[in-house]
């Protein structure tokens, strides 16, 4: 997946260092950069744009996104960094072109595991990998038509 990269333009024109933009994409440290609550919320309203375009991507949002209202204004609550992709998915929270690569990459992530032998292996590699739960039912559901279809076919095969 390409990386953003910010011209310094964008970051010049919101008036941000990068400490307190490293501060809205990961979170505070020990100590936030920021004094008060509403110099942190001042500074979403000012660095958003360029803050989403470089660190909203891949299924996964910055911290000040999550805890600074616009998860909140969708109804939607921190699920934990390794499980971001697919509580994003779940709730219709990505763009067509991400929803597509992790669609795309959960799906070989699933024939991956497929091809495990044992069933707890299986669903850990799933859940390493994020793959949502309603995908994992539709992808098994369709593996297991396609193998009674099959089975028929291969019966007369080898009757031959």
């Amino acid at each position: 997946m390409p990386r953003a990269i910010a011209h310094n333009d964008d970051i010049d024109s919101c008036g941000l260092s990068f400490s307190e933009l490293q501060e809205l994409w990961l979170g505070p440290c020990d100590r936030s950069v920021f004094n008060t609550p509403e110099q942190l919320r001042d500074a979403w309203t000012r660095g958003r744009d360029v803050v989403m375009r470089l660190w909203a991507r891949g299924g996964r949002r910055p911290q000040a996104w999550w805890f600074l209202g616009d998860a909140a204004s969708l109804g939607l609550k921190w699920p934990g960094y390794h499980h971001q992709q697919s509580y994003l998915f779940e709730h219709n929270a990505l763009g067509e072109e991400e929803r597509a690569q992790l669609l795309a990459g959960w799906r070989k992530e699933f024939e991956q595991a497929c091809s495990l032998e044992d069933a707890a292996a299986r669903k850990a590699h799933l859940d390493w990998a994020d793959v949502p739960h309603s995908l994992r039912q539709r992808w098994q559901a369709a593996r297991r038509r396609r193998e009674r279809r099959s089975a028929p076919l291969e019966e007369v095969a080898a009757s031959k």
